[in-house]
């Protein structure tokens, strides 16, 4: 293999690596994991159900730790509908946090 080729390799290897460009419009950490678990469940709604609103609404009663814990338990679950998985356990979480 000649220098170009391993060359090529690299430059072909670093464009598949290189970085998502930054949403400016995600301006916190709490709105970023909003964006994730959107993303994750292939949600495009814009309003309603499924809306970026609709998810920041729940994420920020529950707090960041407590949604990021709630998705790593999903993505290591390996369920076959992670998405519906994931608001079950949310309004599990929603109705043990109202009866404190």
């Amino acid at each position: 293999m000649g220098y170009n080729q391993r060359v090529e390799d690299i430059k072909t290897t670093l464009g598949k690596v290189k970085n998502k460009v930054r949403n400016p419009h995600l301006h916190s950490e709490l709105h970023t994991l909003v964006d994730e678990a959107r993303t994750r469940f292939g949600e495009t709604a814009t309003k309603g159900k499924g809306s970026f609103a609709f998810y920041l609404g729940f994420f920020k009663r529950l707090g960041v730790q407590k949604v990021r814990q709630l998705l790593g338990e999903v993505v290591e679950s390996d369920a076959s509908d992670p998405k519906r998985l994931f608001w079950y356990k949310v309004a599990k979480e929603s109705k043990t946090d109202s009866k404190n």
